[in-house]
């Protein structure tokens, strides 16, 4: 394997950006189009033969409607045909505690979550534990990981020619993340600049010469990186005021495109914390809120993204949302009422791989940036033979809290590369997956599919 300095002398050979053929207003109209259909892929009569699975009682075309639309299940017309989202199978159970516990086999990944962050995170504090916290810091107990990303396309399903650029996510450089060591890329020569790692967002942006490229397109990424823990102890009595003029609180109480606000959040964010003055337990009272009456469901994102429906809003008008909604719902909720807020996230390890995960931070002063996941806190919901006392202690954790198997990649949604891809991607306000442009070959969106559909991700923990 190359050194950090070896591969970062090689990559300065290509700094060159190489500029992409400009669409036309019709072709990205057409991109759209079809990143408002890719999620929906259920038939009518698939849909209604998984409902009569779970619900026999439903035998009837009008009882089928009556239920779809009771349960608010997300669907459209593509192609002229009505199709159901993709995921809303699991949406039925996400949905309904009764099915749950009809099915409990379901639920067992909920379950060995909760079990698990209840002993190693849950307990309560004692001599062993302040022994490796210090009192002065809420960040400790450090985990290592090391990531190997892998992208493998056959040459005869690429065009033949044009210029491909391919950005990956890469962890960000920030309190609670950092020894991030960028061990080895191939093809090292076709890394445009510098992997960017400081900042809002953390990617490397490789180009290609199809025209030139002879060989299957193979890509391989090996990194490390180091997370913290996080604990905070916050005394309300002694957070400090605002800085009302300051560019932190200015950009973090705006209302934005997915972290968007309006009078009627600001009213129920009012209704929320009703007398409460205090930022840090008026948000505690948010994520109260979002944990109990927002439903935790798959979502349609790119769907809302071509429609330019922003998640908050999405959140607040159907009563639920995934991690990433019920985060922008939350911190939308708190910039409503003064309370500076984002959306970090990338991934999350609990299985030991990474997978996709976005959840919310506030700010106060004197502390900092304070974590929140509405989701994982509402994983309890779902789990098996949790006792009450129990599920307070896990349902606590995720306020003020955070465990250390995470990656951010950005420190919010509705951040882009620097290099900003010229060509619409399936989403674009979170960086999960590579970002493609292509000059040919990307009409509908298929080389973003394929070389999606080729990237795969290994994980081993070090520590």
């Amino acid at each position: 394997m190359k050194s950090l300095i070896a591969l970062l002398a090689l990559v300065l050979l290509a700094t060159a950006p190489v500029s992409a053929l400009e669409k036309s207003s019709d072709y990205y109209t057409t991109q759209n189009e079809t990143k408002s259909k890719m999620e929906f892929t259920v038939t009518f009569d698939e849909a209604k033969n998984t409902i009569r699975m779970y619900y026999p009682q439903i035998n009837t075309d009008e009882l089928f409607y009556e239920f779809i639309e009771e349960r608010d299940i997300q669907r459209r017309i593509v192609d002229g045909s009505e199709m159901f989202f993709t995921g809303f199978e699991s949406n039925l159970f996400y949905r309904d505690l009764d099915l749950v516990e009809q099915n409990p086999e379901w639920a067992d990944h909920f379950t060995e979550a909760v079990r698990f962050v209840l002993s190693e995170y849950g307990r309560e504090r004692q001599a062993g534990f302040a022994e490796f916290k210090q009192p002065w810091s809420a960040f400790f107990d450090p985990r290592e990981f090391l990531v190997e990303y892998s992208i493998e396309v056959p040459r005869l399903d690429l065009p033949d020619e044009g210029d491909l650029k391919i950005w990956l996510p890469l962890p960000l450089n920030r309190l609670g993340q950092d020894m991030i060591e960028i061990i080895d890329i191939v093809p090292a020569e076709n890394v445009v600049g510098f992997p960017r790692i400081d900042g809002e967002i953390a990617y490397m942006l490789l180009s290609f010469e199809l025209g030139s490229l002879e060989e299957d397109l193979n890509i391989k990424v090996l990194f490390s990186f180091r997370h913290f823990r996080q604990e905070f102890d916050i005394d309300p009595s002694q957070i400090g005021d605002y800085d009302w003029e300051s560019p932190l609180y200015i950009e973090n109480t705006l209302s934005t495109e997915s972290i968007y606000y309006n009078e009627e959040m600001k009213d129920l964010a009012g209704r929320i914390i009703g007398e409460e003055k205090n930022p840090y337990l008026q948000a505690r009272l948010l994520y109260d809120y979002v944990v109990e009456n927002i439903f935790y469901s798959l979502i349609a994102h790119a769907s809302l993204e071509a429609e330019g429906i922003p998640e908050s809003l999405f959140a607040m008008e159907h009563g639920y949302g995934d991690c990433g909604m019920q985060s922008m719902f939350f911190a939308a909720l708190c910039r409503s009422i003064g309370i500076p807020a984002r959306t970090p996230g990338g991934f999350q390890l609990f299985s030991g791989q990474l997978g996709t995960h976005f959840w919310a931070e506030f700010y106060l002063p004197n502390y900092g940036w304070i974590p929140v996941d509405t989701s994982v806190g509402q994983g309890v919901m779902y789990s098996v033979g949790v006792t009450e006392e129990e599920s307070r202690i896990y349902k606590d954790f995720y306020f003020g809290n955070l465990d250390p198997l995470r990656m951010v990649v950005q420190n919010s949604v509705d951040m882009m590369p620097e290099e900003r891809p010229k060509d619409i991607q399936p989403l674009e306000k979170v960086m999960q997956f590579p970002f493609v442009e292509s000059e040919f070959g990307n009409e509908n969106l298929e080389l973003s599919d394929l070389i999606t559909d080729s990237f795969t991700i290994r994980t081993l923990p070090l520590r």
